[in-house]
């Protein structure tokens, strides 16, 4: 996914490119250090992923698909798995 729409905004040919002899809208997409293509693909990745996902089994509806009155509480992760991941995404 990551190279056609990097391609798209990058690439002179690309649709949505500023320096296209037609860009999009008559001014293209101006990229600042390729943040854009980068935060475009994953967060519209990611939309796309949650909706296919759904939400979590049995936290909405029983065994037999009826509906809860009250959501069930799904309990966190062990503290432990928490710091690691804090302590990965800050080194």
């Amino acid at each position: 996914v990551y190279p056609v729409i990097a391609h798209a905004v990058w690439s002179f040919t690309g649709f949505l490119s500023a320096a296209a002899e037609e860009p999009l809208w008559g001014s293209g997409v101006v990229d600042f250090a390729g943040s854009g293509v980068v935060h475009l693909t994953g967060g519209i990745t990611s939309l796309f992923a949650t909706y296919m996902l759904g939400a979590r089994k049995g936290r909405f509806h029983d065994v037999h698909g009826r509906k809860l009155k009250n959501p069930k509480p799904i309990p966190g992760s062990s503290a432990a798995l928490q710091v690691l991941g804090l302590f990965i995404l800050w080194f």
